[in-house]
């Protein structure tokens, strides 16, 4: 999944995880935020925490959904962050 901003300057895409012993983690997702083409953040989320920062930042941002689907499981460890 993937949103950008209108003026293409922020993107956000999302990625199903996968553990290093290629266990799907399916209620997690890596989000990486690119500004300008340069990666600022990296976390994962919560499935409902992606979902919720999707809808508000195209109800309210004016942002919009470039790529709907689900790109490969990336590999990641099982922290989460808010």
């Amino acid at each position: 999944m993937q949103i950008q901003s209108n003026s293409g300057s922020v993107v956000i895409d999302y990625y199903p995880v996968k553990t290093w012993t290629n266990e799907y983690i399916t209620d997690k997702f890596l989000r990486v935020l690119t500004f300008n083409g340069v990666t600022q953040t990296k976390r994962i989320v919560s499935s409902f925490n992606m979902g919720d920062d999707i809808l508000n930042r195209v109800n309210n941002f004016s942002f919009v959904v470039t790529d709907n689907t689900k790109g490969l499981r990336q590999f990641v460890s099982s922290t989460e962050e808010n």
